[in-house]
Formats: structure tokens, C-alpha cells, sequence
């Protein structure tokens, strides 16, 4: 948990909270480059990351009234911003256009999956998304990449050829990045889990 804001913030939140876009300028100075560059890792587009950290100044001001000047700014602006970036991801689910433009955070997104599957809470998306998959196909990805398994020996042990291990292998990634693009809820959950 944070402490609490320094007396220097304090004192610029409370002359915000009263409406003084001064104080306003100089906490909007002070936090920008941070936000933004944690937007860029979310979203990986710097002009989206922008905008987003736009949006989240203005929600800023136009919620001014509610701020809590005992408690560091940055985790307030870094919830607006998840909720913005959130919103943004919703929209992906259901415009095109918004998918593809975050197809490469759905990329990048997808490269910690092995690497969060230890945490209770990311297994069980995880598993959701292997549920989805074709019997066989989702056993040969648990095998491999999971279970750590070598293609060959997975491969002895089901009888089948390394060049079908690896073709199931990459078509079970395809399938988790699909299924990503289509649900970036889930997308969402794993990047915040990785940029705290």
C-alpha cells in the first residue's frame, strides 16, 4: 500500500481540489512521462498511450472534488488510467478496427502467459483458454510448454511425428492469441498482472 502523499503533493492537491489549474499544471508536469510510459507498455502505442493519459488528466480535473490529498496521486491516476485503458479494451472486443489497432499489445501480452502461470489467479485464465482448445491439441500445448516436455519426447509418447508436435504446438498458440483478441478483458487482467 502507499503512504501517504508527500507535503509538497499535499499541498498542490489541495489547491487542486479548490480549482487551481496552477497547481493542476504542476501535477500534470510532475506525473505525465510516467503515466504515458506506462500506458506505452500496456497498450504499446504511443499516440493511444497519449491520449489515454489525456483522458485520465481531464477525468482528473473534472473529479478534482473527490481527491484524497492525504494519498499519493500516482496509484490514483494509474486507476484511472486502468479503467480508461479498460474501456479501450472493450471496445476491442467488439470493433475490428480496435482489435487490430491493439493487436500488438495482444502479442506482447501473450509472451507473459508461461511466465504467469504459476499465480492461482492467471492458471485459472489460462485454463479457461486451454478448455476452448481441441482436445488433443490443448494436450500436446500443456505437454510442451506447461509441463516442459521435449517435442520428441512427446512425440514418442503419443506415437506421432515431431513435425505434428510442432504443428500443434503453433497452432495452440495461434488459438490463445485468437481467443486473446477476441476477449481482451483477459488480455487486460494478464498485462496489469505483469506492469503493476
Amino acid at each position: 500500500m502507499s503512504g501517504p502523499a508527500s507535503s509538497s503533493e499535499r499541498d498542490l492537491l489541495i489547491q487542486l481540489k479548490a480549482g487551481n489549474q496552477a497547481a493542476f499544471e504542476q501535477l500534470y508536469h510532475a506525473h505525465k512521462q510516467n503515466l504515458i510510459g506506462h500506458l506505452i507498455r500496456l497498450l504499446k502505442s504511443p499516440d493511444l498511450a497519449r491520449e489515454v493519459a489525456q483522458d485520465t488528466f481531464l477525468a482528473l480535473w473534472e473529479n478534482r472534488e473527490q481527491l484524497l490529498v492525504d494519498q499519493p496521486l500516482k496509484p490514483y491516476l494509474f486507476k484511472i488510467a486502468s479503467n480508461q485503458t479498460f474501456n479501450i479494451f472493450k471496445k476491442a472486443s467488439h470493433d475490428e478496427k480496435y482489435r487490430n489497432y491493439l493487436y500488438q499489445a495482444i502479442e506482447d501480452g501473450y509472451e507473459h502467459i508461461e511466465s504467469l502461470i504459476n499465480e492461482k489467479e492467471k492458471k485459472e485464465v489460462l485454463q479457461q483458454i486451454l478448455e476452448k482448445m481441441p482436445s488433443r491439441q490443448r494436450d500436446i500445448f500443456q505437454r510442451c510448454k506447461l509441463d516442459g516436455q521435449a517435442y520428441k519426447e512427446v512425440a514418442a509418447e503419443l506415437n506421432i511425428s515431431v513435425h505434428t508436435v510442432h504443428t500443434q504446438v503453433k497452432r495452440a498458440n495461434q488459438f490463445i492469441k485468437d481467443y486473446l483478441a477476441k476477449h481482451p478483458e483477459l488480455l487486460l487482467f494478464l498485462l496489469f498482472s505483469v506492469y503493476p
